[in-house]
Formats: structure tokens, sequence, C-alpha cells
């Protein structure tokens, strides 16, 4: 039966994180926005680092805490309540470990993941392929179209492939220190010819372009990644041949629902503001907040906040529990998405004209939650992904 229980210690981590983003990193989420300086400001990062928050799901014989995911998501919600860029950072590193994590061999982990829990730990990014989402793709790896995958096996030289192509949009890119890469190593076998890599970010043949101006999770950075010849070693290469397609869908389930509490985590904040505002504005002399209309629409912010956190912690729940958690990622992204977009657009409503001026907290939290919407799949990604199971 599933119960959204975690253990007293765990617990009082998560209490740790919510007094530490109320008092370290709220106050100053606005400026990770709006900075648009080129030099990347670590401290919120190095802050988290210090508490081993970093890659809470690493492993503790590879220097991690080695939290549960029902955790793990309580832990980025808190953070997304005060930034979600900066747990967009967090949640990308866990893209990049994820793999690992599931088909890594130990060798593998004895060298990237103890860099990762480090005092000064490395992060990672994570670019898999720009798919064109339809039900071939998630029916069968075989009917994948990877034709248009722009990172391609160009030759192999002395057993190692020869990779160049262009992949854009990769977040934590210029300052990660490893990469998460879905290859094409022959776009005849279609999904089947997937391979995944993770390559040090030092790599000869990688550049990172210009960072991208992107809607939402700003602190978060995405750029463009040119691989120009790069020779990619046997020991990067992550799972069995051929198997990159259901290592991308399987770690893409796993990591989902840990996206949908950053949705949680941005909707729970805008909430807060709204009820806030709602008790300090003055309607006919009275606080805005004594007006049903408003008090009402409060509750259903809540109530709908709640709802989406228990499908984001049933999602978890069955994926600790080692149960078929493939649907339940799915259908909790939808649902916090859309929450999170919905409850962002009524709370700028509540606070008034203030929230539509650019830097202001709720406009913020409005283009985080659009941002947070196509993160790990967009909706209509996900009901595919579920049409097919239902079919």
């Amino acid at each position: 039966m599933f119960r959204s229980t975690i253990s007293p210690g765990d617990r009082e981590l998560v209490m740790m994180v919510r007094e530490l983003v109320d008092k370290e990193i709220k106050p100053r989420a606005v400026n990770y926005d709006t900075d648009e300086a080129e030099n990347f400001d670590w401290t919120p990062l190095n802050l988290l680092a210090k508490h081993n928050l970093v890659a809470p799901n690493i492993p503790p014989e590879y220097g991690g805490r080695g939290l549960g995911n029902i955790t793990t998501a309580m832990i980025l919600e808190e953070i997304a309540v005060g930034s979600a860029g900066l747990a967009a950072v967090l949640l990308t590193n866990l893209h990049a470990v994820s793999p690992l994590l599931t088909v890594g061999s130990e060798e593998q982990k004895k060298e990237i993941l103890p860099q990762m829990t480090a005092p000064s730990p490395k992060l990672a990014a994570a670019t898999i392929i720009e798919h064109r989402p339809n039900l071939e793709l998630v029916a069968q790896p075989e009917a994948m179209d990877v034709r248009h995958s722009s990172v391609n096996v160009e030759d192999i030289k002395e057993g190692d492939l020869i990779v160049k192509g262009i992949k854009d949009y990769v977040m934590n890119a210029g300052i990660a220190s490893f990469i998460a890469v879905a290859l094409s190593t022959n776009p005849a076998q279609k999904g089947s010819g997937l391979q995944i890599a993770i390559l040090p970010m030092d790599t000869e043949g990688i550049t990172v372009g210009a960072p991208r101006k992107i809607l939402g999770l700003r602190y978060c950075r995405a750029y463009e990644v040119i691989f120009d010849n790069v020779r990619v070693k046997e020991k990067y290469l992550i799972g069995k041949k051929g198997s990159g397609f259901l290592v991308f869908m399987q770690n893409l389930d796993r990591v989902t629902p840990l996206a949908a509490a950053l949705s949680l985590g941005v909707a729970r904040a805008a909430y807060e503001a709204a009820l806030e505002a709602s008790r300090q504005r003055m309607f006919m002399g009275r606080p805005l907040f004594e007006e049903s209309a408003v008090s009402f629409a409060l509750v259903d912010m809540a109530t709908k906040i709640n709802a989406a956190r228990q499908s984001v912690h049933l999602a978890c729940w069955l994926m600790d529990q080692d149960l078929d958690y493939s649907q339940a990622s799915s259908k909790a992204k939808i649902i916090a998405s859309n929450v999170a977009q919905e409850v962002t657009a009524r709370a700028m409503e509540i606070i008034g004209g203030q929230a539509y001026l650019y830097g202001h907290r709720a406009e913020i939290y409005m283009r985080d939650a659009k941002m947070l919407s196509i993160v790990d799949g967009s909706e209509q990604f996900h009901r595919n992904l579920l049409a097919v199971q239902l079919y």
C-alpha cells in the first residue's frame, strides 16, 4: 500500500533544506533569473554542496547520501520554491547520473560518481536526442527514426567511435565536467542503433557555444555543444551495444517524477506569494482575501498542489519499491505541469499589476512553469506514452 512517508532523519533533512532556501536562496532568486553576466554564479551550488545535495541520490559508497526518490523529490521541491533554475541544475545533473546508476559498470561509477559528490563537486550536462515524439517512437525501438539525431558515429579507429554533430539547448554544458549524450551508431538500425555515452567535457573536439536566452529556469543556462570528430573510448559507453533507446526511456521514466517535483515547487511558491498578497492588498476597505472569489481560488490552488504532490510521490514510491512506475511517472508529469501553469497564472491575477513587470517573482514563476512543461518531455509526449500502453 502506497504511503508517502520518509524516515525521521530524511524529514529533518528536508526541513533543513527548507530553512536554507528561505534564508539563503529565496532572497536572491530574482538575481539568479535576471543576471546575464558571462561568469556563472556558483554561490548557491556551493551552498548546497556543503550539505552534499548536488547529487543526493548517489549511493554512500561513492560519497553520496543515497537518498530514496521520495526524499529526493521533496528536496527538489523545496529548492524549486526558492529557485527553479537552481533546482533544474540539479535535475540535469541527475539526468546524467541516472544511466550510470542503472546500467553503468562498477569502473565507470568509481571513476565519475565520487567526483560529483566531492566538496567541490563536478557537474554533468545531459543531451540525449532531439526526437519527434510519435506513437511509433514509444511503441518499439525498431520504429524510432534516428536519422535526425544530430550526433552520429562517422568512423571507428582502433576500436574508438569517432563522432560528429551538434546538440542544442544543452543545460549545464557551460559549467559541466561531464556530458551524457546519445550517439547514433547506425541510423538504419533506428532505435537499436543508439548508444549512450558519458564523456569528459574537456575531451578533444567538444566545444561549448554561447549560452542561449531561454524563457525560464534561467539560472540553469542552456548552450549549443559541438562535437567535431570526437574520439569516444569504449570505457565511456554506458550499457550494452545498441541499448541506448531502452536506457534512454528507462531513465526518462526515472527522472520524470523529479522534474514534476520542480513544477510542484514553482506552484507552491506562486501560491504562497498570492496568499501573502491577498492578505495585504485592500479592496473596498478590507483585505482582498475576504472576497470569496479570491479565497476560493486560493483553496483550489492549494488543493490541486496537494493532489499533484501525491501523484509525484506515488511515482517515486513505486520506484523506491522497485515496482512498475512508468505510467505513474508520466501521469505525475502531466498533472504537476498543468497545476504549475494554472496556479502561476492565477497568482499573477491575485497579486495584481506589479506581477506583470519583468523581474517580479510572480512573472518568474509563470515563465519557469511554462519552461518546466517541456522539460523531460511535454505533456503531449507523455500522453503518447500512456496512450500506447492503453492501446
